[in-house]
């Protein structure tokens, strides 16, 4: 399922106290350039795979600066300061994740002239239950009868998207990698459920990001009931919806906290995901409140460029990988709406459905605080057939944990067949499968995809020119050097804006009408080549500015 909350950043000064011991916390350490790091955009082998780098490479994607690592001397610097322990690095925002008791060591850190910021990530508490985070899955020993014979009651899950034609096709993933970003994995390792997925090798690498203990199989059940859902075969009674495809299994959520370093730790793992070059990462995970109510998310940071969890996601999709998020489980709580990274820009946040195609009464509704389509798409999350907790035999589970990677995994198939084709594109194709295309809803997004219908569209503007409509938005031609023409419903009396990977507003201008409105000036001439989203109101799309 999904956790329960989220946590702003607090941004600490220069801190001083008299005493140099007092019980760890956590720090997201941030860094003002790379001007010293070894590594070069034009040497990217140095840090991406190479299926990383063919990745980008089909879809026209630049290596720039948020590629490259963290300047190592600023690592090693950093921890010199006193009893400073590293957990992560990230490269997109130049940062680094420390734990440490040392005040005083803390107090240095923030006095380095290449550090910005120091962030409170997590203070420390005592071992927690798992109390609420996740809820556990029915233990009805199985789901609704019906289906394929093979497939047993995990037919109709795929069955409600036309799911099944893909397979029929057979297309199950192969050649696909699927990053899972989850609370652990526990059992994978030895359940006769991942029996095939274990001897053809499809588990290609795992990591323990919270830990670092080298060990994603014992931590918890959350993320096997998510990779089942995928990845689990049960001849007669279950088969996931992508089970050919290749995994990794990334730890990024401490199951028995709630805390902002989970986010960091998130991105970490995203970027991981990225560096080894996954083309699909599946987070069943979700952040609005947290153990430290000083740090809590509200409502109005749900606009895909506030939380850094929420703008790392969006930047996965620009470096060309195609993030499934569940929208979270708060649609009955005071909360209501959808949490973070659900609320992030061009990626599919996927809400709960029972298996006659009917909102799950638990499943948070949108839109996003600036106003766009939440969730994206929806899928079987009410009563979806995996693993139940125990790991021993299928259930019926519930929660939006569970419509994501059912999703994920047809996505990945789809991608399958058109391999030639950009993660914006697949995306497209999903969301306008879907069978409220023309008038989404709070609760169900889009709706229900189509994946017979998206393959179709696919294979049928396959090489023909053009730019789909994301969210509304036409734009074009992309990549754009020095004008950017734009169609947006609505437009009239609206500006349109370009924000960098950051979320920072770097270039807007007015948009009249709702026909084609050409943009040209000298600052738009002048941004760095690079990804950029654009947005109109309540409307937003991908961009990329060319040399």
């Amino acid at each position: 399922m999904i956790p329960r909350g989220i946590l702003l950043c607090i941004l600490l000064p220069v801190l001083v106290t008299t005493s140099a011991q007092s019980p760890p916390t956590t720090y997201l350490i941030r860094f003002n350039n790379k001007s010293g790091t070894p590594f070069a955009p034009d040497a990217p082998e140095a840090f991406l795979s190479p299926r990383a780098i063919d990745r980008r490479a089909v879809q026209g994607i630049s290596v720039d600066s948020t590629d490259l690592p963290v300047d190592p001397v600023y690592i090693t610097t950093v921890l010199a300061q006193g009893d400073v322990q590293l957990v992560n690095r990230s490269k997109w925002f130049n940062a680094i994740t420390v734990r440490t008791s040392d005040t005083v060591a803390l107090a240095a850190i923030g006095e380095l002239p290449f550090v910005t910021q120091v962030v409170l990530t997590r203070r420390l508490h005592g071992p927690a239950p798992d109390a609420g985070k996740f809820t556990r899955p029915m233990d009805a020993r199985g789901g609704r009868g019906g289906g394929d014979a093979d497939y047993g009651p995990s037919f109709n899950q795929l069955a409600l998207m036309n799911g099944q034609v893909l397979h029929e096709l057979d297309a199950r993933g192969q050649g696909m990698l699927i990053g899972v970003l989850d609370s652990g994995f526990d059992g994978v390792d030895s359940l006769p459920a991942f029996a095939e997925l274990r001897d053809r090798g499809g588990i290609t690498l795992t990591r323990d990001m919270v830990e670092h203990d080298g060990d994603v199989y014992a931590d918890h059940w959350h993320g096997r009931s998510v990779l089942s859902c995928m990845a689990g075969i049960i001849q007669g009674q279950l088969i996931g919806s992508a089970p050919d495809a290749d995994y990794v299994l990334l730890r990024s959520e401490d199951a028995g906290t709630e805390n902002l370093v989970e986010e960091d730790n998130w991105i970490a793992a995203a970027e991981l995901a990225d560096s080894i070059g996954c083309d699909v990462i599946n987070t069943s995970l979700g952040y609005t409140v947290f153990d430290d109510s000083l740090l809590n998310h509200a409502y109005a940071d749900m606009n895909g460029t506030t939380t850094r969890i929420s703008i790392a996601a969006g930047m996965a999709a620009q470096k060309g990988m195609i993030p499934v998020c569940s929208a979270g489980n708060s649609g009955e709580t005071a909360w209501y709406h959808i949490g973070a990274p659900a609320d992030a820009i061009d990626i599919l946040a996927v809400g709960a459905v029972n298996s006659d195609g009917q909102s799950a009464a638990f499943s948070s509704r949108g839109p996003s605080a600036d106003g766009r389509v939440k969730p994206d798409v929806c899928a079987v999350g009410e009563g979806a057939i995996g693993l139940r907790l125990e790991g021993d035999s299928i259930a019926a589970i519930n929660g939006t944990s569970f419509a994501a990677p059912i999703l994920a995994g047809m996505v990945a198939c789809l991608w399958q067949l058109h391999p030639d084709r950009s993660a914006h594109d697949i995306m497209f194709a999903v969301r306008s499968s879907a069978h409220l295309w023309s008038d989404p809803n709070d609760s169900l997004g889009y709706g229900i995809p189509d994946f017979q219908q998206a393959h179709d569209h696919l294979t049928l503007t396959s090489g023909i020119p053009g730019t789909p409509d994301h969210h509304g938005i036409i734009a074009y031609p992309l990549p754009f050097v020095d004008h950017l023409t734009v169609m947006v419903p609505d437009g009239d009396g609206n500006r349109a804006a370009l924000h960098d990977p950051m979320g920072r507003i770097v270039w807007s201008a007015p948009v009249s009408g709702t026909g084609p409105v050409t943009l040209s000036d000298a600052a738009l001439r002048t941004l760095a080549p690079g990804a950029y989203i654009l947005r109109v109101r309540g409307h937003s799309s991908m961009v990329v500015k060319g040399d």
